[in-house]
């Protein structure tokens, strides 16, 4: 155990992130294992083509076909030489559109990161307005396949009303305004959620130490690094469906960029905001009187996706 404790374990990183959150949600997660002595290094995922910040209206919906579908871009290579003995793997996304976004689904799907990632010890870590639940099963189709072992999942989420934070985040991602302003409170994951975030550092480093990561994901869940919620889950899912039909619909008409698909997504605009605002109220309603007779079926679902379960 002496030894286990004297070794200098080593931890890569691999992330994406547009507007910098998720990089300081992950190394508020690491900061006790980098305090610690652990040597941490940092993989940032580059696509070829930018996608700038703040978007554009335009850019924003333009990427939505190949996002839920989950078309790959092309990305700047990715360097393993210096991490192939790496302890430990953390891949650190955000969804878009109910998928993960397209750099890192690009940089997952690649086969010389399928080859690095076999048999690695493998935790995740998600910033996510609510709706982590769709990219987290894909990324685990993923992973499952790969041979890796998942040892952990960390969601981060805005905790505000789904309401309010659909009108915050849309200020934040096309008017790149995060902070507070007139009714609306700051857009994305708390601050103090960011920095209580270290609370997890300990636990991942004490199975680092111990070479168990059996418990890991059961201690997150108890210090609230992932929750699930049926309600959300109920909105997500059945939206989850229906986007992908909408992808497919648009995607007929051309590629990124192509003009001969601009009608189609502007029709998938005013959809969106429609269900948001006026169908998913009483969709809401509906999930409620359904409740009380799906509770077991939505708390087994619930364990499943918590606790990294098929």
């Amino acid at each position: 155990m002496n030894e286990e404790i004297n070794k200098k374990f080593h931890i890569a990183v691999f992330y994406y992130t547009q507007t910098g959150q998720l990089l300081d949600i992950i190394k508020s997660v690491l900061s006790f294992p980098d305090k610690s002595g652990c040597k941490v290094t940092y993989k940032e995922i580059v696509p070829e083509r930018a996608f700038a910040f703040p978007w554009s209206k335009e850019s924003f919906y333009e990427a939505f076909p190949e996002s839920r579908a989950e078309i790959p871009v092309k990305i700047k290579d990715m360097d393993f030489s210096d991490i192939e003995e790496a302890d430990l793997v953390v891949l650190g996304y955000q969804p878009w559109f109910l998928a993960p976004s397209i750099p890192f689904a690009s940089f997952i799907d690649q086969e010389k990161t399928a080859m690095y990632l076999k048999g690695k010890k493998v935790i995740t870590v998600v910033g996510s307005r609510n709706m982590w639940i769709s990219s987290h099963m894909s990324i685990k189709r993923r992973l499952d396949k790969y041979g890796c072992k998942w040892c952990g999942n960390i969601a981060l989420e805005d905790r505000h009303n789904n309401y309010i934070s659909v009108l915050t985040i849309f200020r934040w991602l096309i008017d790149g305004q995060k902070g507070s302003s007139g009714f609306l409170p700051a857009a994305g994951v708390s601050d103090s959620d960011i920095a209580n975030a270290a609370v997890h550092g300990e636990d991942i480093y004490n199975s680092l130490i111990s070479g168990d990561f059996s418990t890991l994901q059961k201690k997150i869940i108890e210090k609230g690094g992932a929750e699930f919620h049926p309600q959300i889950y109920f909105v997500e899912s059945n939206g989850n469906k229906l986007w992908g039909k909408w992808a497919a619909f648009v995607l007929e008409k051309g590629g990124y960029g192509d003009k001969n698909r601009a009608f189609r997504l502007k029709l998938f605009k005013y959809y969106l905001l429609t269900v948001i605002f006026v169908a998913s109220p009483f969709g809401l309603l509906f999930f409620y009187l359904t409740y009380p007779f799906k509770r077991r079926s939505y708390e087994k679902i619930g364990k499943n996706i918590l606790f990294l379960q098929n």
